[in-house]
């Protein structure tokens, strides 16, 4: 079935009730966590058959949960780990129409009254001083993409991240379909920064070698081609291990809080990128939560912004998510550029606006209000659009 079932619990293939479980979940990251939570269980309750537990009775099997939960507890786990692990549990009995009372073991979790870990985002500072910790193209990529689209660590293996979903967006950025094929799928997007340091990490391994294509990994499992190895693409536990790595040598402190840190190796990125989005006032802030991969409500299920939607709110964030000083003054320089632009053309609309306004005074042919209207109209909608514009219009009414 795909997974590998630890010596004291044997691998039962014709088991009924592990198949049932096993078909309840849909993504194979979750499998594999989920499997690994039952194996534990079983290894608690000193069972050895899948099929053994469903024929357990009410009393019994509720006997054995509140002691493993009791179990859990005083190893000092967290409430969220606890409930984790019990979620496989219990879906593994559910899924085998098996009687239980589930808010009796819930009862028994520890309340979350502690301050939570991973709670700290990464600078552009600390994040700078990791590339600065590195010469491998791969890890620049990678850290580059993390800063630009803040997602969660799954997005790169459920399902695979391949090249087919990367696409190129005008000012040298690109888009990311992430989940695709979910309905969970959203876009990202890499500013020019980010999306040169892939272009510069896909050249190597074209340099190298491997014959890149649609299907070709975005982050390879690799730094240079290996037919031998399992997998090609780079997993999930492959990619905290090596942020745990370029962490220690940048020299970036970290706080532990129990059994976690108070800056997430990847959630760090994805807390900083949050922060970036909901402090632009510019950036309408439904769409900030779409480029989150976040559900709100109502908007989660009728909000529907096309990716050009989605990439123009994007783009108002570039010079803050932009990593290097450089490349951050030549991003500004960029947006100051077109802003002069939208102020030229407002300039130049109101100038033709004013001109058709004194013909219409002193000339037999008439501009109709209705004319004046839709131009004004269009006026004042690049105003709303631009606070550039509409500042200019602000003095200009003054």
């Amino acid at each position: 079935m795909g997974i590998k079932i630890k010596p004291n619990v044997p691998n039962i293939m014709n088991s009924r009730s592990l198949e049932l479980f096993e078909s309840a979940i849909k993504s194979p990251e979750s499998r594999k966590i989920y499997m690994y939570s039952l194996h534990e269980f079983m290894k608690f309750a000193k069972i050895q058959d899948y099929d053994e537990i469903t024929k357990l009775d009410t009393e019994k099997i509720q006997k054995i949960l509140q002691n493993w939960v009791i179990h859990l507890a005083k190893k000092e786990l967290k409430a969220h780990t606890i409930r984790g692990k019990l979620a496989a549990i219990v879906l593994f009995l559910e899924m085998n129409r098996v009687v239980f009372h589930k808010k009796i073991i819930h009862k028994l979790i520890p309340s979350d009254d502690y301050v939570p870990g991973g709670e700290i985002p990464f600078t552009t500072e600390e994040i700078q001083r990791m590339l600065n910790s590195t010469t491998k193209l791969r890890t620049k990529a990678l850290v580059n993409f993390l800063a630009s689209t803040g997602v969660r660590p799954a997005s790169i293996i459920d399902p695979v991240l391949r090249l087919e979903h990367v696409e190129n967006m005008p000012n040298n950025c690109k888009s990311v379909k992430i989940y695709d094929g979910s309905k969970e799928g959203y876009f990202a997007f890499l500013t020019p920064e980010a999306s040169l340091a892939l272009n510069q990490y896909l050249s190597s391994r074209k340099l190298n070698g491997e014959q890149l294509n649609p299907k070709s990994p975005v982050f390879a499992n690799y730094d240079k081609p290996n037919p031998t190895m399992k997998y090609n693409y780079m997993s999930t536990k492959s990619l905290r291990h090596l942020l745990q790595n370029l962490i220690k040598a940048s020299g970036i402190e970290r706080i532990k809080k129990g059994s976690r840190f108070d800056k997430a190796p990847v959630y760090g990125f994805r807390k900083r990128f949050f922060t970036i989005l909901k402090l632009n006032n510019n950036v309408n802030p439904n769409i900030a939560e779409k480029l989150m991969g976040h559900k709100r409500g109502y908007d989660g299920s009728y909000l529907k912004p096309t990716r050009e939607q989605c990439f123009a709110e994007f783009v108002k964030t570039i010079p803050e998510l932009t990593l290097s000083d450089e490349e951050r003054l030549k991003a500004e320089n960029q947006k100051l550029q077109e802003e002069k632009s939208e102020i030229e053309i407002v300039k130049y609309e109101l100038r033709k606006l004013q001109n058709d306004y004194y013909k219409n005074l002193f000339t037999p042919w008439k501009v109709s209000s209705d004319e004046i209207t839709k131009l004004k109209e269009g006026i004042y909608h690049q105003a709303e659009t631009s606070p550039s514009v509409a500042s200019l219009l602000k003095k200009l009414n003054s």
